[in-house]
């Protein structure tokens, strides 16, 4: 009976060991620090938005910052993952895992105000980019000018409207630095331009003392004088001093400056004469006045340009005419100044050979067609 009283004893006090045993253990379970599992989530998706929102290409310093403390607080758990449940401390995890969401946050925010401000700063050089295209298209894009000024306005064009389409994609990089390029080859090109005009018009004085000569001889003489102005691709028709009749002209591709040799595709400018009527079967284009180019100082320029190597030994040229077959809406002859059929009609009967022709680069200054 001893024996088995004490055996019970030892039951006893074995079943309350292992019950007190069990109690700690759920004790320490049920109070084990939990792992913060909504936190690193909610810093995964915190990185997620930044990251959707370009803040690698925009807020980098931010987002690497971020991701470094998001990688350290899982790095923290897997550390805290190895130690027995009751050891387990995540402390450390939540604050990293704060710290991440507050920084992937400021990435976020800088992320957007950068492409806010990126946005704001590439419209305004989309707008300034348009209006040096509409200004080189509305100044300069009739001119015959060089091969290397056109090529530089249209990869212009084609960079702004490359940058445009980026722009729309919401790829401001791409955006801006197609228009960088766009902005720098436009400025070339108006740069150019403008320096090109500005050394034909230095010879304004002198086309406005032609054309005031002209007129001048017209009211004394009381007699009919043709002007053309180059620049304005008109031509006027002037008896006694007063203006009669204005039409658009058409002439050579190359129309702006004087005429230097022949074939250069340019219309000449001086005060030349009508020396042969011509209509029928003596010209092509309907009738024509014949003018006696070239003058004096046409061959002097040639003589002296031949001279310093400045042109080709092809000839002067001459057969610049006024003739019929134009409203084509283009610079199409071969140096000539052309006008409708109809025009010519008026033309060719009030102008009889003599008529003084004054042909000149603009009646008007530049910065008068600037304004």
């Amino acid at each position: 009976m001893a024996k088995r009283s004490k055996t019970k004893k030892i039951l006893l006090i074995l079943l309350s060991f292992f019950l007190v045993a069990a109690l700690v253990v759920a004790y320490l379970y049920y109070t084990a620090d939990e792992p913060p599992i909504e936190v690193i989530d909610q810093a995964r998706q915190e990185l997620s938005n930044a990251e959707q929102a370009e803040a690698k290409r925009y807020a980098p310093v931010e987002l690497a910052q971020a991701m470094a403390l998001y990688d350290s607080a899982r790095n923290e758990w897997q550390l805290q993952n190895k130690k027995y449940f009751f050891l387990r401390k995540f402390d450390k995890v939540r604050t990293l895992a704060m710290a991440a969401i507050d920084s992937a946050r400021t990435a976020l925010t800088s992320s957007l105000e950068q492409k806010s401000g990126l946005h704001q700063d590439l419209a305004k050089k989309m707008k300034t980019i348009e209006s040096r295209l509409r200004t080189f298209e509305k100044k300069y894009a009739k001119l015959p000018l060089k091969k290397s000024i056109r090529d530089n306005y249209t990869n212009a064009h084609l960079r702004y409207v490359e940058a445009e389409q980026a722009y729309l994609r919401a790829a401001y990089q791409e955006a801006g630095i197609n228009l960088d390029e766009a902005l720098r080859l436009i400025t070339l090109a108006n740069k150019a331009s403008t320096a090109y005009l500005e050394d034909y018009f230095k010879a304004s004085g002198q086309w406005q003392s032609w054309a005031s000569e002209t007129i001048a001889w017209s009211k004394k003489n009381k007699a009919w004088v043709f002007i053309a102005d180059k620049y304005a691709h008109e031509c006027y028709l002037y008896k006694n001093g007063t203006l009669k009749h204005t039409f658009k002209i058409e002439m050579g591709s190359n129309w702006i400056g004087p005429k230097l040799y022949k074939g250069d595709l340019a219309t000449p400018e001086g005060k030349y004469q009508i020396s042969k009527k011509k209509s029928g079967v003596l010209t092509k284009y309907y009738k024509a006045l014949l003018i006696n180019y070239p003058n004096e100082q046409d061959k002097a320029r040639y003589n002296d340009n031949l001279r310093n190597g400045l042109i080709p030994h092809k000839g002067i040229g001459n057969l610049i005419e006024i003739h019929g077959g134009g409203g084509k809406g283009v610079n199409w002859t071969d140096g000539c100044i052309a006008l409708t059929n109809e025009e010519m009609d008026i033309i060719y009967s009030v102008l009889p050979s003599g008529t003084p022709v004054t042909i000149v680069g603009s009646l008007r200054k530049l910065n008068e067609l600037s304004n």
